[in-house]
């Protein structure tokens, strides 16, 4: 048996939890003290107007800069902006050229790191059936996968059971293919065009994603998580490889500062001499992670493009210049161009970026480089505005990103009236008369200990990842066995065994230095030698240690960091399809079922065949989340037996619910549950809980009224066999969604995201073109 850490504001905070009823108390007083705290996400106080970075008076261009940078197609090399990934409810549910093959399994050689990886597998479809069901490279559905693909409701689950209630029941088809966004193609960088030209770059390649011969839209290798309320989250992605320290030039925080000399600023020092600096701004989450997209070759460039080309384009490029801007846009409003696209000719890039930011940062007139740590003066090189262009897109962005907060929800709602209420004992909600029966039900079971959702999903916030502005965030989580012993994982991430650890280390990856991501494994190598400092690589971290806020307090067994991702938010959670890093869920009630029967970790186990179901490994025990006794054996001592253990990695609060499933097979004890309730799949515990999960929505998320309203966007989905242009690459399948004022739109406009949480109800796609319906 295992039990969590409750981490809460109260004495709970930084103690290990031993006994159930601990931890149930912990859980339940953070659910009330959080459901009383506005959710105001932590932001560095260096970007305080006057103090050195924002002008006096700066914020609001600042937040206008990053909104037209995150929603401008001319960001990327191809007509990819960063909202093409992020313009439904700041998720994606396009059905076409969605799927990746695997680019992050380690197990067919994949050498993880960076912002992409090396190797990989690039061949898509089922990859093991154990009753014949699916043939390899085809979907569940029986079609054959591939580039360019267009899912149907049969491909979901992706992972299909014979018996979907018992997750060791024969497999039907699986795959380590991901269900993400379609970036750009592979090519290699040339040079950027300006005034909405796409860039030019060389070398298109197709072997992977192709159309006819064609080179088409790569495909990102995991889903694409909501940015909305983002900036509640410590660390980015959903293997947080987006520092909690914005350094001003790339996503890894001080480790980007240690170990390359040239991953610089240039600021005009007291006598306006041009000095090389970076930043440290604690809480830059949001910043760190707006570094990787842009020059990232699988997501919005052509590969070599660097930061300051993106800076040179822009700069010479009108904001917004092939999109429509709402007159009544709530924060480019005023900036509009009233006669056509984009912004009124005075608000150039340039001149938001002087309004926003302190002239110390833009103003020098020479152009540089930066070589081997030193500065040089160069003709041919780039200004100081370019050159520091990766610092105000990632603070405009981040000041931008931190607007995007949802918190009028039902759900809201219902607890400001008292009519929800989160009380200091078992059960975890109650609800009077007024509430929908099925929604309260579902509420109760969420918080319920048996059921457990909020120990991974606490209000208010939804997600144990995040932490409100004053609320004390540790690095660890500590898990206690039945023999004390202790188990460390990092807050906020969790393995819970929905695929095999090495199909996708998460945030057991390394960085783009080969250092480890995780907390839990920089923390072990600092104590494996002699509480040696020059292992916690980042701040957070080392201030945490410092000050004993670590929320360790026992010597701990072992890692469960590989296979862990980012713990995401609930919130809008039925506006989001397809669900988890890997896509592979269609519905809410599918993840349900999942949960239900405990996910999906494979034990290893003796069939009496011959051998054991090892899932690649010489393992003799434990399941396919493991890696080893410690955590902390490689994938290859794992494959050449020189450890037969897998043991496991999954967070021990993963177990069997017991839900009523009316959908289960006959026969079965979730279906037994419901004769014997006279329940269906619409009144039974599934549903209750998904009912529940529906009443997170925010109606402004779901129309985009302000602060998520937004200009027009040009969504690819797809492509065609075609090249019309000649540009050696696929022709994309384009479809306008229309620019929305701070009202949002119609509920009988057919853009308001149906509060469905399924990726095949009608109107789910109709921001990419598919049908329209209106919404009640």
């Amino acid at each position: 048996m295992y039990l969590r850490l409750g981490v809460t504001k109260q004495s709970c905070v930084f103690a290990v939890c031993q006994r159930a009823a601990a931890v149930l108390f912990c859980l339940l007083l953070s659910g009330l003290a959080l459901a009383q705290t506005s959710l105001t996400p932590p932001l560095p106080s260096e970007i305080a107007e006057g103090g050195g970075i924002i002008n006096p008076g700066g914020t609001k261009w600042a937040i206008a800069l990053g909104k037209a940078l995150f929603w401008d197609q001319q960001a990327g090399s191809d007509g990819n902006a960063c909202a093409s990934c992020h313009f439904h409810a700041g998720a994606d549910t396009r059905l076409k050229n969605q799927l990746n093959p695997g680019f992050n399994d380690l197990t067919v050689g994949v050498t993880p790191g960076g912002e992409i990886s090396v190797g990989g597998d690039t061949q898509f479809g089922s990859v093991l059936s154990d009753i014949g069901g699916v043939l390899p490279g085809f979907m569940p559905s029986y079609h054959q996968a591939g580039p360019n693909y267009v899912l149907q409701p049969d491909d979901f689950p992706m992972h299909l059971l014979s018996d979907e209630t018992v997750r060791d029941s024969p497999i039907i088809t699986t795959t380590n293919d991901r269900i993400s966004s379609q970036g750009v193609v592979d090519a290699t960088f040339n040079f950027v065009r300006v005034m909405g030209q796409e860039d030019s770059c060389k070398n298109y390649d197709g072997s992977v994603f192709h159309v006819n011969n064609f080179a088409s839209r790569q495909v990102e290798p995991r889903n694409t998580p909501t940015v909305v309320n983002s900036g509640l989250f410590n660390r980015l992605f959903w293997d947080g490889r987006a520092n909690n320290t914005f350094n001003g030039v790339g996503v890894f925080g001080m480790r980007d500062i240690n170990a390359n000399p040239n991953a610089r600023l240039i600021m005009l020092d007291g006598s306006y001499n041009p000095t090389l600096t970076y930043l440290t701004l604690e809480n830059g989450a949001l910043a760190s992670q707006s570094m990787g997209p842009p020059t990232n070759a699988v997501e919005m460039s052509c590969n070599g493009r660097t930061f300051a080309d993106v800076g040179r384009k822009l700069l010479s490029t009108s904001p917004l210049a092939l999109q429509k801007v709402s007159n009544t846009d709530s924060v480019l409003a005023s900036l509009a161009n009233p006669a056509g696209n984009g912004l009124r000719p005075q608000y150039s890039y340039a001149a938001l970026i002087k309004k926003a930011f302190d002239p110390r940062w833009w103003s020098a007139k020479s152009a540089y480089r930066i070589v081997n740590g030193s500065l040089i003066y160069d003709g041919t090189g780039y200004s100081q505005m370019e050159t520091n262009f990766s610092m105000f897109w990632g603070i405009s962005i981040m000041l931008y990103e931190a607007s995007l907060i949802s918190n009028q929800s039902e759900y809201d709602t219902l607890l400001a009236k008292g009519h929800i209420t989160i009380p200091r004992g078992p059960g975890g909600c109650a609800a009077d008369s007024t509430v929908d029966p099925l929604l309260a039900r579902g509420c109760q079971l969420f918080g319920s200990f048996g059921v457990g959702c909020l120990f991974c999903h606490g209000a208010p916030t939804f997600s144990e990842a995040t932490s409100t502005a004053g609320v004390p965030f540790p690095p660890f989580i500590t898990v206690t066995d039945i023999n004390n012993h202790v188990d460390l994982r990092d807050n906020g991430f969790a393995n819970i065994g929905i695929r095999p650890a090495f199909t996708d280390l998460q945030s057991g990856r390394v960085d783009a230095y080969n250092n480890p991501l995780s907390y839990g494994r920089q923390y072990k190598a600092y104590l494996a030698h002699g509480n040696d400092p020059s292992y916690l690589l980042d701040p957070f971290l080392q201030q945490a240690v410092a000050a004993n806020k670590t929320g360790i307090t026992l010597p701990f067994l072992k890692l469960e960091v590989d296979g862990s991702s980012k713990i995401p938010t609930l919130r809008n959670v039925a506006l989001t399809p397809p669900y988890f890093s890997w896509g592979g869920y269609a519905n809410l009630r599918q993840v349900m079922v999942l949960y239900n029967r405990g996910l999906s970790r494979r034990n290893v186990l003796d069939h009496g065949l011959g051998g054991f179901d090892a899932h690649g490994t010489s393992c003799s025990s434990g399941d396919d989340s493991g890696s080893g006794p410690d955590g902390d054996t490689p994938y290859a001592n794992l494959v050449a037996g020189t450890q037969t253990d897998c043991n496991t990695n999954v967070t021990g609060v993963i177990r069997p619910l017991g839900l009523s499933d009316c959908d289960a097979p006959i026969g079965s004890a979730p279906l037994a549950v419901c004769v014997a309730q006279g329940v269906s799949d619409q009144t039974d515990d599934v549903a209750a809980i998904v009912r529940f999960l529906t009443s997170l929505t925010d109606p402004r998320v779901q129309c985009d009224a302000a602060p998520f309203d937004h200009p027009s966007l040009n969504v690819v989905d797809g492509n065609l066999s075609t090249d019309l242009n000649y540009y050696g690459k696929a022709d994309d399948i384009i479809f306008n969604f229309p620019a929305v004022g701070a009202r949002g739109f119609s509920k009988s406009s057919g853009y308001c995201i149906p509060n469905a949480g399924d990726l095949f109800a009608p109107g789910m796609q109709a921001r990419s073109g598919g049908p329209r319906v209106t919404i009640h």
